[in-house]
């Protein structure tokens, strides 16, 4: 929907004026039936105390006519003064209704608000990267499906799936992250921002620094994967707590390096980090089917069983064991990375 925060702004002080409106034509609402009384009860039979008063207030509102025979003038004038304010109240409640609705509506399209997630992915910052991750996270291979919510300072939502939030704010500012739910958040993706275009490599890496230490702040058992542009930035880094990090200058120097030499490397690893077709890497809990047996023979009944290939193990949770030896016993407590076609039914 079109519109800025100054718009939204307007709207909200025009649904607070339209409350205060209605609290007025309640008001006199209520002060009507005492008049009535007041008024009529010299010369009415069926106005015999104050609740005869309210009795005529609501029969008048419900049934469009004055529910007593009015027999005074200022009973009339309260007549007409409970017509028009029972008139004037309807109106102005569904106004600050409605006004609160299309405020909401502005504000959620805008990224003003805030997200309720839980055990959520948070993108901290945006650039061209952004769309490619969303559109991993949102494979239809992928199992592990969590919610997402994209957090950058930018004008108008850089997403194009429905099921992703969008909140407009700076991800080094512990307010702007707690509004995207880093505190309840599982995983945090902190990409080296491009929404501003003057800035530096340098600067990059360091609001990148900013938004690592500040998110480590509010919330230390969120998983953090880092985007860091120079790899002689990598040693600021190493000072944080974050879990894994990318410096993107080295990985994609090192792969075209080495697809030099190797020729259709690029494609091959293409084939195994991205969906929807070929094949992947793929975590899987070790069956029990493999426990206590080595990798050796697990490998061989992998590949007859899942047409799956064992690349590494990770124990512990700590770090995958790339190419474990052969003699290495299976733990039940070991994941498995295996590389396969689909995602390897794992349950026998």
């Amino acid at each position: 929907m079109a519109g800025n925060p100054s718009q939204a702004q307007a709207i909200r002080r025009l649904s607070r004026r339209l409350l205060i409106r209605a609290g007025v034509a309640f008001g006199v609402l209520g002060l009507c039936p005492v008049l009535f009384w007041a008024f009529e009860r010299q010369r009415s039979s069926a106005v015999v105390n104050v609740g005869s008063g309210f009795t005529w207030l609501f029969r008048t509102l419900f049934e469009g006519g004055s529910a007593y025979d009015i027999a005074t003038a200022p009973g009339y004038v309260v007549y007409y003064v409970v017509q028009i304010s029972g008139v004037s109240l309807v109106a102005f409640l569904t106004g600050a209704i409605a006004s609160r609705l299309v405020s909401s509506v502005m504000a959620k399209g805008k990224g003003m608000g805030s997200t309720r997630q839980s055990e959520h992915i948070v993108i901290c910052g945006w650039s061209s990267k952004g769309a490619e991750i969303l559109r991993e996270l949102r494979a239809p291979q992928l199992e592990d499906w969590r919610p997402v919510v994209v957090l950058a300072p930018l004008e108008d939502d850089p997403t194009r799936f429905h099921d992703v939030e969008f909140i407009r704010g700076d991800p080094t500012d512990e307010v702007d992250l707690r509004r995207a739910g880093i505190d309840r958040a599982e995983t945090a993706i902190i990409l080296a921002d491009e929404s501003m275009p003057a800035a530096t490599a340098g600067d990059r890496d360091a609001r990148t620094l900013l938004t690592c230490l500040a998110v480590e702040t509010i919330n230390r058992d969120c998983y953090t994967c880092v985007e860091v542009i120079r790899s002689e930035n990598r040693q600021h880094f190493a000072r944080t707590e974050v879990n894994e990090l990318i410096v993107s200058a080295e990985l994609t120097g090192a792969l075209l390096a080495s697809s030099a030499t190797v020729h259709g490397l690029t494609q091959l690893v293409t084939d195994l980090v991205t969906h929807p077709v070929g094949h992947e890497f793929y975590r899987v809990d070790a069956p029990a089917a493999v426990v206590g047996k080595p990798v050796g023979e697990v490998m061989s009944l992998l590949k007859q069983r899942h047409e799956a290939i064992l690349v590494a193990v990770l124990s512990e949770g700590v770090r995958f064991e790339v190419n474990p030896p052969s003699d290495r016993v299976i733990a039940e407590t070991d994941k498995l990375l295996v590389i396969a076609a689909e995602p390897p039914a794992m349950g026998d």
